[in-house]
């Protein structure tokens, strides 16, 4: 799918940025303590926190170092990108926190795939240090999902990554046997070559 045109990011006085905040969604009980919702300005200098942090190192996609400018872009082409066949979806879903503030404690991507139908996506997700081991994950992957339905999901898991592949098949996703890839880490991350496996599932 291919992403949403510039016409539909049109605000009303003709000016181009992103569209009105999504719908805030809390999570099922026992994690109603978190919610989904849109990304906002204001959360740019955590992103840059968190995306300088560990996740820099587990993260293939976000640049390294992080800057304003890194946040600015991220929020201006993708973030609040739009998928006609499931209103009320994004491409960007950030999950905060009630008890401290609706501060942004992760995100949940789900990012169109180059090439594929408008109902084949990739996921991707990741939480801050303090928010890990919680079981936070699975419910908002699933609550996500939910919005979806019909469509086809990719992930993929770092080999090493058992937590993140926990996840997965916690949420119903599959392991294909032959999905398996290499991917050439960037030098600012440490370089390398890292091994993927690679789950799909079917909403």
């Amino acid at each position: 799918m291919t992403n949403p045109s510039t016409l539909e990011n049109t605000q009303i006085d003709g000016s181009l940025g992103p569209p009105e905040p999504i719908q805030e969604t809390t999570l099922p009980s026992p994690f109603d303590e978190y919610f989904l919702s849109s990304l906002a300005s204001s959360d740019f200098p955590r992103l840059v926190e968190l995306y300088n942090s560990d996740l820099a190192f587990i993260l293939f996609s976000p640049p390294y170092p992080y800057t304003l400018s890194d946040a600015q872009w991220f929020n201006d082409n993708c973030a609040h990108n739009r998928f006609p066949s499931y209103p009320g979806t994004q491409e960007a879903w950030v999950i905060r926190s009630k008890s401290h503030s609706g501060i942004l404690v992760g995100i949940c991507g789900t990012h169109p795939h180059p090439g594929k139908s408008e109902q084949h996506f990739r996921l991707g997700y990741f939480l801050a240090p303090e928010f890990r081991g919680k079981g936070i994950m699975p419910a908002v992957v699933t609550e996500v999902l939910r919005k979806f339905p019909g469509a086809l999901f990719e992930a993929e898991a770092e080999v090493g990554n058992l937590g993140s592949q926990k996840v997965l098949e916690k949420c119903g996703f599959q392991y294909v046997e032959d999905g398996d890839s290499e991917k050439s880490w960037p030098v600012s991350k440490g370089g390398g070559t890292r091994q993927f496996l690679k789950f799909v599932k079917q909403c």
